[in-house]
């Protein structure tokens, strides 16, 4: 009789690994729609290859999506996830009813009092900055049941170097003198303070997933940069080709032409 197979768990990022925008989509017939807005428009595609990775994994595994999204970005995916969902950069752990874990909202309710005043700060800043020099960016501090969160900036109408003089002239300075760790990938910047991070999320429902099932194995999925940590809590990592985490990792590895 052979050895009984462990409880496989993965947990993946959502925008750019799951899917991503029809602007990054490549040209391919039967783009299916994963994420829509709240207007109700599609938004978000999946191409061939990663429904062929859904229906790998899914069929395998108890998926466990690992976002930056809060709870209403969330509920707009299109995507039959039916276990513990890990939203906010972190901050916001859900069980399989949608209802927040309550050790670990205590915790990042502790940490969002301990920052909202810096955040709130750098809002202002912002805001007035982009208002002086007449920037296309749009700035917001993302809250979920009740908490505020993290900072987030986007640039409109392609203008991509106003998000990059904003970058450079307030948001990197903030974030090297305190406790804030920047995020940047094509049009998103986040500021995230130091208590949230996915894979503090990861690891502790990884342990809790062990007191429950006992030996699991996992399987961490990301495209960013500040997946990296998050994957690295688990036992295998999958990077899509053509992402940010891949250039800084397996491209490094590739031959000259």
């Amino acid at each position: 009789m052979g050895a009984k197979s462990l409880r496989r768990f993965v947990f993946v990022d959502l925008d750019d690994t799951l899917f991503q925008t029809r602007r990054k989509c490549p040209k391919e017939p039967n783009l299916q729609p994963a994420a829509f807005l709240a207007d109700g428009s599609a938004h978000s595609f999946m191409t061939a290859r990663q429904r062929s990775l859904w229906a790998l994994l899914g069929g395998q595994a108890t998926l466990i999506p690992t976002t930056a999204r809060n709870q209403g970005a969330f509920e707009r995916i299109d995507l039959p996830f039916t276990s513990w969902r890990i939203l906010d950069y972190g901050g916001i752990i859900l069980d399989a009813d949608g209802v927040p874990e309550p050790e670990w909202i205590a915790r990042t309710a502790a940490g969002a009092q301990g920052c909202i005043d810096s955040l709130r700060e750098l809002l202002d800043q912002a805001e007035a900055l982009i208002a002086r020099e007449r920037l296309a960016i749009r700035v917001r501090i993302i809250e979920d049941f009740g908490l505020p969160l993290y900072l987030v900036a986007k640039y409109r109408d392609g203008q991509e170097a106003d998000l990059d003089r904003l970058q450079r002239e307030l948001i990197t300075p903030w974030v090297e003198a305190g406790a804030q760790r920047l995020h940047r990938n094509e049009n998103n910047l986040a500021v995230i303070p130091a208590h949230l991070g996915k894979e503090f999320a990861v690891r502790y429902l990884i342990e809790h997933l062990r007191g429950e099932w006992g030996d699991i194995f996992t399987i961490g999925v990301g495209d960013s940069l500040i997946d990296a940590p998050f994957m690295a809590e688990c036992d295998y990592a999958i990077i899509p080709n053509g992402t940010q985490l891949s250039a800084s990792t397996l491209a490094t590895f590739s031959p000259a032409p």
